[in-house]
């Protein structure tokens, strides 16, 4: 090349450079980092480049833009100001000015705010530096998960560092309200992911009567995806300090369990006192499992103490149970073990304990092609209690049924089965029970029922087929009756009752095919089921109602659901007696809910000389944001209220406040105090 060449050549690169190119220009792509802008220049001679306009630069899955934006070349470090915004995956960066390394990726933002998808957190700082994808540090920050810009609330922060997957870490920590400052931390930790996290839970806080003012502190930790523990410190000031735990674990195949504990050292009592329980499902295979729950206390009064906190007080028995189930196409095989203790006793001593029972049961199944099917229950048991008889007992239940009938008009069907008994007796103070005994009783019984159906075209608004179906069915069962005052007495099934017995019942089922809009659905509207038996000899066991074993009919029973509305349900469970003219029992009751938070119910529960009382639960969020609840229970034969509970919740977007004041009988008034921070802190 000339020097006349050469010379005209740098003369046009020197024109270059001070002439900004206009209208949508990019800059050439060098490497991963590519630049737009309305207009840019170049200064050749320094190697940077200088974009103004609707900048927009694209690096490594990261898009900025801005109103203005310098890159360097030779040190690879991107400037841009005025209206600054970053995004990279999850990650959203607002500022006046960023400072960007393109080698290293460290950035440095100026009066920026910070969001990512994976937190419901916001972060704003005077400056906001960007350490990699998910390391970021903050100077004279806020962060809160409220609405900027005038947020309910906020954590004020001299310095914070936030790992975006994990936790933010800040040194001198305020906690306002709006604007007033009403807390003050030097150090604290927040999760900023939605997933769980260890941490702190918000306190609740509350008084009762009988426990003093308490304070409610838990302590969550995320052991692994599949564990996590809750420790509780729980301050009492007229019982006392107590710990507790709560662990949950799922484990291969399904299987999974949860442990629970609380230890107190009674003030009041001047003892230790406290409560156990696991509860563990173990799944071997699709037809083998294992099931144990076991509830131990340290005395019969605990739960009506403490109670509360795990919704226990009113619990009548703490049972220990073991089931292990083995399962076949024809059969199943499961052991049972059940240690029981009757907290409304005197004492346990009366209890009866299973230690343990085996069970095989046979499913009805085909006798090579006839029409007759065998089916059966048994099982074989070690049952213990300190007083009166102990022993093992052998039952077993075998029995073929007749299947008959005329196919799509009538189904007919009769039995004949044997109950057989065995007895072994240790402690035997009963001078008419031997140490070894066993009985035997047939029982015979027949079934045949039929079913009448139609549809009606009903075309209203919304409902536009009603289907009705009435199945009747007649039933007869006989059992001869014989003494069994020799056998030892351990619960009915020692007892078999003598029945000689015809029963009759209507069955009566409404359902609608509704229709709105495009959308067509298929709803049950109700079913009504009457029942009435009469007794030609022999007697029966009814334990709701007291029988009269000397009168032939049965009592009337009456037992319904009634869909009112798709948000309205009716039930009825009601006995009738023809004799006093009056019910035997009663347990009639209503249920409204409209899926939008809004549900009432109201029952009432009547078994004649034994319990009657009346059971409420009102929810509403009608006054939103507010949601306000109410539970109660009447006892009518007491004559006071078992329990009554009442509670109130205001939510905002990103925080809520609840009260709940609860009143039982014996002046146990209590109440609870919580406050959540959504997106950090959830109380318990």
């Amino acid at each position: 090349m000339t020097p006349t060449r050469l010379y005209i050549l740098l003369i046009c690169l020197a024109l270059f450079t001070a002439v900004p190119a206009q209208g949508a220009v990019p800059m050439p792509t060098e490497g991963n980092i590519s630049i737009n802008s309305d207009s840019m220049s170049q200064d050749t001679a320094n190697e940077v480049f200088t974009a103004t306009g609707h900048v927009t630069i694209r690096w490594q899955g990261m898009t900025l833009t801005a109103d203005k934006a310098t890159y360097d070349r030779k040190t690879r470090v991107l400037h841009a100001t005025d209206n600054v915004l970053v995004v990279k995956g999850d990650e959203t960066l607002r500022g006046d000015s960023i400072k960007l390394d393109m080698d290293t990726g460290r950035g440095e933002l100026e009066k920026g705010v910070l969001t990512s998808a994976t937190s419901n957190v916001t972060f704003i700082g005077d400056r906001i530096t960007r350490i990699n994808d998910n390391e970021v540090e903050l100077t004279t920050t806020e962060l809160t998960t409220c609405d900027l810009p005038d947020p309910s609330w906020k954590f004020g922060a001299d310095h914070l560092k936030v790992n975006l997957l994990g936790y933010a870490v800040g040194r001198g920590v305020t906690f306002y309200i709006k604007e007033v400052p009403v807390l003050y931390l030097p150090w604290m930790a927040f999760p900023v992911v939605r997933e769980r996290k260890t941490g702190l839970l918000f306190p609740r806080f509350g008084y009762s009567s009988s426990r003093g003012a308490q304070l409610d502190i838990p302590l969550y930790l995320v052991i692994s995806p599949s564990q996590d523990l809750l420790l509780d410190l729980d301050t009492q000031t007229k019982r006392g300090v107590g710990t507790g735990v709560d662990y949950r674990y799922i484990w291969n195949r399904g299987s999974e369990g949860h442990f629970g504990g609380y230890l107190i050292y009674d003030l009041d009592k001047e003892r230790w006192r406290g409560q156990a329980s696991l509860s563990h499902k173990e799944i071997f295979s699709p037809t083998m499992n294992l099931r144990t729950e076991i509830n131990l206390t340290s005395d019969r009064s605990f739960l009506g103490d403490f109670g509360e906190k795990s919704g226990d007080y009113n619990r009548q028995s703490n049972d220990t149970i073991v089931n292990a189930l083995k399962t076949w196409q024809n059969y199943a095989l499961s052991g049972y073990l059940r240690f029981a203790e009757d907290l409304y006793a005197t004492d346990n001593s009366r209890t009866l304990q299973t230690l343990p029972e085996v069970s095989l049961a046979g499913v009805r199944q085909q006798v090579f092609s006839t029409p007759i099917y065998f089916d059966l229950d048994s099982s074989a048991a070690n049952l213990y209690r300190e007083v009166d008889p102990t022993g093992q007992r052998l039952n077993a239940f075998p029995r073929l049924t007749y299947v008959s009938g005329l196919p799509g008009y009538l189904n007919a069907s009769a039995y004949a089965g044997l109950h057989v008994r065995g007895y072994v007796t240790q402690d035997n103070r009963s001078a008419t029970t031997k140490e070894t005994d066993g009985d035997l009783l047939p029982e015979l019984g027949a079934r045949a029922s039929t079913s009448l159906s139609r549809v009606y075209d009903i075309n209203g608004a919304a409902l536009k087929k009603l289907r009705h179906e009435i199945t009747p069915e007649v039933s007869y069962t006989y059992a001869p009756s014989h003494d069994q005052s020799r056998l030892p007495f351990y619960d009915y099934n020692d007892r078999l009752v003598g029945q000689n017995i015809f029963s009759a019942s209507v069955t009566s089922f409404l359902g609608g095919k509704f229709q709105t809009g495009d959308t067509t659905t298929y709803r049950d509207i109700s079913l009504v089921r009457l029942t009435q038996g009469y007794s030609v000899g022999g007697t029966r066991r009814d334990l709701l109602s007291m029988v009269d074993a000397n009168r032939p009919w049965t009592d009337l029973t009456l037992e319904s659901e009634t869909w009112l509305h798709p948000q309205a349900k009716l039930t009825v469970d009601t006995r009738y007696n023809l004799y006093d003219n009056r019910f035997s029992s009663a347990a009639p009751g209503i249920e409204l809910d409209d899926k939008q938070g809004n549900s009432a119910a109201v029952s009432y529960r009547m078994a004649r000389n034994q319990v009657e009382y009346l059971e409420a639960k009102l929810a509403t969020k009608y006054f939103n944001p507010w949601t306000l609840g109410y539970t109660t229970r009447y006892s009518f034969d007491r004559g006071n209220f078992l329990e009554s509970v009442y509670s109130v919740e205001y939510r905002q977007k990103c925080w809520s406040v609840s009260l709940s004041i609860g009143d039982r009988p014996g002046g146990n008034f209590s109440f609870h105090f919580g406050f959540n921070l959504e997106g950090l802190m959830t109380s318990k």
